[in-house]
């Protein structure tokens, strides 16, 4: 890190940054699992950050299946 910047946020300034979108496929389990490692304070933010709006998703989506998860889950 040079200047108090990390290279992985650097980069967005470099000319190709743009915003993107992607469609992702996965099973509920995976979803969970990322939340479940991405949560984690240890974590970049801006990886929090995704792993909050999965997580929103996931609670909207399958209310019961995310609260048993997050019963067992000490990062959710």
């Amino acid at each position: 890190m040079t200047d108090g910047l990390a290279p992985e946020q650097a980069r967005m300034f470099l000319p190709q940054n743009m915003m993107t979108e992607w469609i992702w496929s996965g099973s509920l389990l995976a979803f969970m699992r990322i939340c479940n490692l991405r949560l984690d304070s240890h974590t970049q933010k801006e990886t929090q950050d995704v792993a909050k709006e999965i997580a929103f998703y996931l609670e909207k989506e399958f209310p019961e299946s995310w609260g048993v998860y997050k019963r067992f889950n000490e990062n959710i």
